[in-house]
């Protein structure tokens, strides 16, 4: 939606829009109906209740929470849908379908539920660290500028301070890059703008990842995984157990929003939240005693879909000359993505293009993992599977633009 159209469509609706309770009822249906979604996830509750003395005892804290966080966010989601409808805070689609793919309004604070499954759970668990009580103080201070966005349309200068805010924040309780001995000023500097670097871009590339049904929150589904093993496998339960409480949330989401039609979408309050989460939690879990390349590798291959769908997008629309600067690169969307593309290679099924990309996310996952539980292989196994990530996005490319030539000389 145009910037300057946003506040006027707000508030000349948030009393009720018709069109957006008519909407809200055509797709929802009677309130029985939803009573229905809310009391399902109210039973597992209750029955995670009295079962977590079981969960303690076997040991699994981690599925407790898990299961807690997935629960509260399913019960949340038709409360939140209901009011997305009421107060018309809905995605509209483009008349012409040039930048957006979906037809119908659709919610776009799906995000709260998100949030409020994952702290809700969070608090049960208690953080007891300073530097995990800073990433969740960012992470909310990254959802909240998100959700005021997509309600208010904010400015790309007050959405970009919120995320210098937010790395800086972390930053300050010494969660950060140490790629270079920090035995000078320019050396501990220069790691904090990689640190600046690193947080800022991925909380933006899940933004631009949030493109189709069920893609951004099944990647942080599967980068939330790989990077809880990593941190169980190196007795670091605590900020194992946050991220498998943000993977329970995500996971709850996904079965209003990975479906033909969606019922709900993250927004940019919830895309940027797990972004920024995920960046975050890389940097501060521990790595192991690998050398300083293997433990920059591994978290590259792991976010590289995400890094490879920004650094296509902003190269591309360099070159066509549709960004010029930063403020352009925050504010242009299109249908440029690695999953538009794929829609139009595969026939323009977006599920299948997001099984496809939940496919890629995997691979880029899985070697890392392997590497970490198996501690004896040799560190040549990392340095061959970051080649192969790197020869699946070569060949992804050479798939995209082939496909793109071939559309042009029909066209011709």
């Amino acid at each position: 939606m145009p910037r300057d159209s946003c506040l006027f469509v707000f508030f000349c609706n948030c009393g009720g829009g018709r069109e957006g309770r008519r909407a809200g009822e055509e797709r929802e249906g009677r309130w029985g109906f939803m009573l229905v979604k809310i009391i399902a996830p109210l039973f597992m509750l209750v029955a995670l209740g009295f079962g977590r003395e079981f969960f303690e005892i076997s040991g699994l804290d981690w599925l407790f929470y898990f299961l807690l966080a997935a629960s509260i966010t399913m019960a949340l989601l038709p409360l939140i849908i209901k009011l997305a409808f009421h107060f018309n805070l809905l995605d509209q689609s483009d008349q012409d379908h040039r930048r957006k793919v979906h037809r119908d309004p659709t919610p776009k604070i799906g995000g709260i539920a998100v949030v409020g499954g994952f702290m809700s759970a969070l608090l049960l668990a208690g953080t007891q660290s300073p530097e995990l009580t800073a990433i969740i103080a960012g992470s909310l201070l990254i959802f909240f500028s998100g959700v005021l966005d997509d309600i208010f349309c904010l400015s790309t200068k007050l959405r970009f301070l919120a995320q210098l805010a937010a790395a800086l924040l972390v930053i300050w309780f010494g969660v950060r890059l140490s790629l270079l001995p920090e035995t000078t000023f320019w050396a501990r500097n220069l790691n904090i703008l990689l640190t600046l670097l690193w947080i800022i871009g991925l909380t933006n590339a899940f933004n631009f990842l949030d493109g189709i049904n069920g893609e951004a929150s099944g990647i942080a589904v599967i980068i939330g995984t790989a990077l809880a093993i990593f941190a169980f496998a190196h007795s670091t339960t605590l900020r194992g157990e946050v991220i498998v409480i943000a993977v329970g949330a995500t996971a709850g989401f996904m079965p209003y929003n990975l479906k033909r039609r969606a019922e709900v979408f993250l927004g940019d309050g919830g895309s940027g939240f797990l972004g920024f989460f995920l960046a975050v939690m890389a940097l501060h879990i521990n790595w192991g005693d690998q050398p300083g390349l293997v433990n920059l590798l591994m978290p590259v291959a792991i976010f590289s879909l995400g890094i490879y769908d920004m650094c296509l997008t902003t190269v591309t629309r360099i070159y066509s000359g549709k960004v010029k600067n930063i403020h352009d690169w925050l504010v242009f969307t299109g249908k440029d993505h690695i999953h538009h593309r794929l829609t139009g290679i595969l026939g323009g099924s977006r599920l299948a293009a997001v099984f496809f990309i939940y496919v890629v996310a995997v691979a880029n996952a899985v070697f890392p993992v392997l590497y970490i539980i198996y501690r004896g292989t040799s560190d040549w196994f990392i340095y061959a599977a970051f080649a192969q990530t790197m020869l699946i996005y070569v060949m992804i490319t050479i798939m995209l633009f082939s496909y793109r030539y071939e559309r042009r000389k029909e066209a011709r």
